[in-house]
């Protein structure tokens, strides 16, 4: 007769906690990946991963400090000078941008606490994400 240790069965709750987290971490990395996806500011792309929000975190910084600042930013053309009330906007515009990355994750995470999350929902919504075209009437 074989011993069956009970105690390293996994039960129904278990399963459906497990499942719940894991898509917990699906929701917190499309955010991620919506996040650091880049942005669009003044027809100049502007990258949003962690690196450069930390650059243009410090030069808005500088650029509240002085109205005469001049930002030197390396784009894939060259360089341009941005001056301080444009790096001003573009500091809000990734600001804007990430929070509402934050945003629709909250709102996902709210949806999957309700019961009305499908899986679908997890590619709607995101912010600077592509327009769908309108079906032809």
């Amino acid at each position: 007769m074989t011993n069956i240790d009970y105690s390293q069965l996994i039960t129904a709750e278990q399963k459906t906690e497990q499942a719940r987290q894991a898509v917990i971490a699906s929701i917190a990395a499309r955010r991620w990946q919506a996040e650091t996806a880049g942005i669009d500011v003044a027809g100049m792309h502007i990258e949003t991963d962690d690196r450069s929000k930390a650059l243009i975190t410090g030069s808005a910084i500088k650029a509240m400090r002085s109205a005469a600042y001049t930002l030197n930013w390396k784009t894939p053309e060259g360089f341009i000078q941005i001056p301080a009330e444009q790096v001003l906007a573009m500091a809000d515009a990734v600001s804007d941008h990430v929070q509402a990355c934050f945003n629709r994750e909250a709102e996902l995470l709210a949806a999957l606490e309700a019961g009305t999350f499908i899986v679908e929902m997890l590619e709607e919504g995101w912010p600077n994400e592509p327009v769908p075209e309108s079906a032809p009437s």
